[in-house]
């Protein structure tokens, strides 16, 4: 939750007042529509939450759909950003590939209600939504895609990116939906070996599976 204006007399600029306004209001639209469902989510619920006025909200915002789809847009745009970060990073494609993997399942695992907010609630905004997510879809194809290696290209008749990012996509939904949000690290070594296989193959992927459910032994055996 962003921190509070001060009281008072603050000596901020008015960009810098609108800015804190802005995020929020996108934090608490993210946090009352998980919790309350897109349908049961007021503006008035929206702005108890981010202790901003309702004429500050209408200057930032035309209605609560623009919010909430504004809060979608700055969530989205932070995942895809520490993947890629996590993505080109060193080492060979395979390790950059898992790294990616861990930091997207510990980025939802980290706040599950922000986590149900950025897959299950915003479909009740309406069929347009269906647009949204296919967009931020492609934008995981895409990073994917940009990281590959000469050996991992796809020039086969079938998307095999597209393929293995629907298969993360898809489990972690499935996971969130059924509030198991946080036990989503401890599926690191499946995701990773559903990922890999279109690309590497049976085997390597199970060698890549077996190292991640080693890390994740270890990691869980930590105190």
């Amino acid at each position: 939750m962003s921190a509070s204006l001060p009281r008072g007399r603050h000596g901020l600029s008015r960009e810098a007042v609108a800015r804190s306004q802005r995020e929020r209001l996108l934090d608490a639209a993210a946090r009352v529509t998980a919790a309350r469902g897109y349908n049961e989510t007021t503006v008035a619920d929206i702005l108890a939450e981010a202790g901003v006025g309702r004429e500050s909200f209408y200057e930032l915002f035309e209605d609560r759909r623009a919010c909430v789809l504004a809060a979608h847009q700055a969530l989205l745009d932070d995942l895809v950003e520490q993947v890629e970060i996590a993505y080109v990073g060193p080492g060979e494609w395979i390790e950059r590939g898992k790294a990616a993997l861990t930091v997207l399942l510990e980025w939802f695992a980290a706040d599950p209600a922000l986590g149900r907010f950025l897959l299950i609630e915003p479909a009740a905004v309406g069929p347009e939504f269906h647009t949204i997510f296919q967009a931020g879809f492609d934008r995981f194809v895409a990073v994917v895609d940009s990281g590959l290696d000469a050996d991992h290209r796809d020039s086969g008749p079938l998307p095999v990116t597209s393929l293995a990012v629907g298969a993360a996509i898809s489990r972690v939904y499935g996971e969130v939906a059924a509030g198991r949000t946080e036990e989503l690290p401890a599926l690191l070594p499946q995701l990773g070996y559903e990922m890999l296989v279109p690309f590497v193959g049976e085997e390597a992927a199970r060698e890549a599976a077996a190292a991640g459910a080693a890390e994740v032994g270890r990691a869980g055996a930590q105190p």
